[in-house]
């Protein structure tokens, strides 16, 4: 008997340290490591005199090396498991840490984004989603849900306590232990939680002379890239310009603040919640209703200068960005059926990553040049309105598919 088999009938109990492995390294990780950067970025202008704009490179520089690594770290996953690009993923970890911890020049801390941006790719971004979306096949949203609930929750806690540290030991001393934090936090995991070995065998029915273009074309790739694409670009958007549009609203700083950490936690909630009505309604069906609400989210900004409506805002846009981010793994799982599963999602999350680099962009642009953020908005609405098209266009294998991707004992 496998451990699939035993996975596929006890449900999350067989995988429980995996998941629990996965929101611990999400809390620390993504919550501190990731997202909390703007805190660090503010403090450290504050106290050298150095430009925004150097800093906000260097995050820019971190997100395009996330997103190139992404495809490699899919590769060597598929090829040796989660543990072989995790340990590479803690070094560069360690490295980029390193640089932050004793750099006097703005060009130092976009060259520790470099080493930064490849290793939470190697380490948080990817390995796990396709270690949970491959181990547990029929709660595989609820775990994802609770995987990155655990990033939402980090940044809930740990941004205020940065602050509060920063306060206290300066920027230098938090780097200190933020990457000590970072670094130390999938040790033990990697020993004792993470999978060994490879994730599965190959699957039945894919042919190895399949190459990764014609992995790449089969029917609804094209489909779950977009529904990859389009929402990175409007939530990224969304995560970068809420605050100064709120403000443009009228709304203080530290309400239109509290608005967006409303937001994240919110989307904590729609992980697990969403996560959990995709395993028993069905991932497909469970992601249009997401989306539409997403729409209707964005629409209701518009009118967000009265609190009862941002309110309103607040709480379906948090819940329908949560389950997006549960459910859509659970997709990939079924439509990216080939032995390279990980390469695959690998490929696409590049993709969505650079969706992600190019709607704030284009937000941005579109605010210099109409001195407002209606075009925005619009921008966001429309692309998310696409995404519901897609979805509901949609055709996807039945669910009993996936048991030929599952991980052998």
């Amino acid at each position: 008997m496998t451990a699939s088999d035993d996975t596929q009938r006890a449900g999350l109990r067989p995988a429980l340290p995996l998941v629990v492995a996965g929101f611990v390294i999400s809390f620390v990780l993504v919550g501190g490591g990731i997202d909390t950067v703007s805190v660090f970025i503010n403090a450290i202008a504050a106290a050298n005199g150095w430009s925004r704009s150097a800093l906000s490179l260097g995050v820019s520089v971190g997100a395009i090396s996330a997103a190139l690594s992404t495809p490699p770290v899919g590769i060597v996953v598929d090829r040796f498991g989660v543990r072989v690009p995790m340990v590479a993923g803690v070094l560069l970890l360690a490295a980029g840490f390193a640089v932050l911890m004793q750099m006097s020049m703005p060009w130092h801390f976009v060259a520790a984004n470099v080493f930064l941006g490849a290793g939470f790719a190697a380490t948080a971004l990817l390995p796990i989603t396709i270690a949970v979306s491959v181990r547990v096949p029929d709660r595989t949203a609820l775990a994802l849900g609770i995987v990155a609930a655990g990033a939402s929750a980090g940044a809930l806690v740990l941004a205020p306590a940065v602050q509060a540290l920063i306060n206290a030991i300066g920027w230098r001393g938090t780097y200190v232990c933020m990457g000590a934090a970072v670094v130390c936090t999938p040790l033990p995991l990697l020993l004792f939680a993470l999978p060994r070995g490879r994730l599965r065998a190959p699957t039945a029915g894919t042919s190895a002379a399949s190459s990764l273009r014609d992995d790449l074309t089969q029917p609804g790739v094209g489909a779950l890239a977009m529904l990859m694409i389009l929402p990175a670009l409007a939530g990224f958007s969304v995560s970068v310009h809420l605050v100064p549009y709120l403000s443009g609203l009228g709304y203080v700083a530290t309400t239109a603040a509290a608005a967006l950490g409303a937001t994240v936690g919110m989307s904590a909630v729609g992980k697990i919640a969403g996560g959990f009505v995709a395993d028993r309604r069905g991932a497909l069906p469970t992601l249009r209703l997401a989306l539409v609400v997403w729409v209707a989210a964005l629409l209701l900004l518009h009118a967000a200068a009265t609190p009862s409506v941002l309110a309103a805002f607040i709480g379906l846009y948090g819940l329908a960005v949560g389950t997006q981010i549960a459910v859509v793994p659970a997709i990939a799982l079924t439509v990216l059926n080939t032995e390279r599963f990980g390469t695959l999602f690998g490929t696409l999350q590049l993709a969505a990553m650079l969706g992600s680099a190019v709607g704030p962009v284009a937000s941005g642009i579109i605010y210099d040049a109409t001195g407002t953020y209606g075009g925005a908005v619009v921008l966001w609405s429309a692309a998310m309105a696409v995404a519901v098209v897609v979805a509901w266009s949609m055709r996807i294998p039945a669910p009993a598919r996936t048991a030929k991707l599952l991980a052998t004992a």
